[in-house]
């Protein structure tokens, strides 16, 4: 066995419940502040503990809770007039979401962190955000909880690969960052997300379908810029947008370097067979564990689970690495 893991479960298990008894014990005592700390919490500690026990397999059960959890609004507007109340609320979910959705009733930290500087005051709260889930999950935000990766995934299954963007071009998205916030500074305007992002037609479309207060020109724009990132995803890769101009993916790529999961490589049992350079849909060398990788890469799994040798394994916080051998089996290079 390559890249021996020794698995803390107890302690993980134990810090989860530990999580989950502090926001039911928030809620008791409707205390906002520390719902939303514990709710941070609970969710941080449940996706570590799914990638300690090693298996991407996860992954997609996850992307669809998390879809639907960001989608809760739906419940605002069902056929034959029933409906629950499911308020808007100011808590951030670190992941692309539209607010402007009907369909939302969490906050998107880039739309939020534009309102805060129009509003003249520091985004403490937003940066705080980031910090807390960029030190912890890193980009595996993006790879497990951002309802758009879901969306995306699916074009990376079809797409052409046709074309292979220089790699200079994911600073661009760090350009989408200074950018949102200038101009938000100077139009008091949130320019970025009225027409700029990728996520804008989610939030446009359902208002749309049902109180039509979305006119026919202003939805082909929109239908236009999704358009256009999608194709540039077919033609390229499906991850295209989260390479190149997601600024939430850039935001949290800046801590990912400090964050407690990594994908790490054995290089004693590595072939050389760059089966996961191939399967990476960020365009990655798992094998080089340099910088770009580290901010750049989802944890989504995929290198691990083509992985024929065991060269690749997730490390966290419950996990111990075990030296390995030098590998014997006849095939295998040290």
């Amino acid at each position: 066995m390559a890249m021996a893991r020794s698995r803390n479960i107890g302690i993980g298990v134990i810090i989860v419940a530990l999580a989950v008894v502090g926001f039911l014990v928030a809620m008791i005592m409707k205390s906002t502040g520390l719902m939303v700390f514990t709710g941070y919490g609970m969710l941080i500690s449940v996706i570590i503990m799914l990638l300690t026990l090693g298996n991407p397999f996860f992954r997609l059960p996850v992307q669809v809770l998390s879809f639907g959890t960001h989608r809760l609004g739906i419940f605002r507007k069902l056929p034959g007039g029933w409906h629950a109340e499911i308020p808007r609320t100011s808590g951030v979910s670190c992941a692309l979401n539209c607010q402007a959705c009907e369909l939302a009733w969490v906050g998107c930290p880039i739309g939020m962190m534009q309102r805060f500087v129009i509003e003249n005051r520091f985004p403490f709260y937003i940066l705080g955000v980031f910090l807390i889930f960029g030190v912890t999950l890193g980009r595996t935000v993006c790879g497990w909880l951002c309802p758009f990766g879901l969306l995306l995934d699916c074009v990376n299954k079809v797409c052409t690969h046709k074309y292979e963007p220089p790699n200079w071009l994911r600073v661009f998205k760090y350009v989408y960052i200074i950018g949102l916030v200038v101009l938000a500074a100077i139009t008091a305007f949130v320019v970025y997300c009225r027409y700029a992002c990728f996520g804008a037609m989610l939030g446009i479309f359902p208002y749309w379908l049902t109180w039509n207060t979305v006119g026919w020109v202003w939805l082909i724009y929109h239908l236009g810029v999704f358009a256009a990132y999608i194709s540039l995803s077919y033609f390229t890769h499906g991850r295209a947008w989260c390479r190149y101009f997601c600024p939430l993916g850039g935001m949290l790529g800046l801590f990912a370097p400090f964050s407690l999961i990594r994908v790490k490589h054995d290089w004693k049992w590595c072939t050389d067979c760059k089966e996961c350079v191939r399967i990476c849909p960020m365009g990655l060398d798992p094998r080089k564990q340099n910088l770009m990788f580290r901010m750049e890469c989802l944890n989504c799994g995929r290198c691990i689970t083509m992985c024929k040798t065991g060269s690749l394994a997730y490390s966290t916080p419950f996990t111990l690495d075990v030296p390995s051998k030098t590998p014997t089996p006849e095939g295998v290079e040290a």
